[in-house]
């Protein structure tokens, strides 16, 4: 298992919040698009090819989702079942039930607010 910790952000407007049966909200869409440049990171671009996430999800590794890339503000992750992650041929698919705290409720705002 890898112990290299990569961090991204999700920043393509490809997630949106929808709410379920049970009046709870749910994170879902693209977190990563393949074959398109990132935002420009001043001196970079990145493209994320097709199979970029097959290793990571292959290992079954315990993924986290962080509120503002702050471990501290944890609002779900693959173990707990509330986050899980698959690739297809546009990119790293997620669904992100938040877990019902105050970060998990301004994930849920803030993706609202820019979908």
């Amino acid at each position: 298992m890898s112990t290299k910790k990569e961090i991204r952000a999700c920043t393509s407007g490809q997630l949106r919040v929808e709410t379920r049966e049970d009046g709870k909200a749910t994170i879902s869409g693209y977190a990563a698009v393949f074959n398109s440049d990132s935002v420009d990171f001043g001196f970079f671009r990145e493209v994320i090819r097709p199979g970029a996430f097959e290793r990571t999800l292959k290992e079954d590794g315990d993924v986290r989702a962080f509120l503002d890339h702050d471990s501290g503000r944890i609002v779900g992750r693959t173990k707990a079942g509330n986050l899980s992650l698959r690739e297809d041929d546009k990119g790293l698919k997620i669904e992100l039930n938040p877990i019902d705290t105050e970060d998990g409720r301004k994930a849920i705002e803030w993706v609202a607010q820019v979908s």
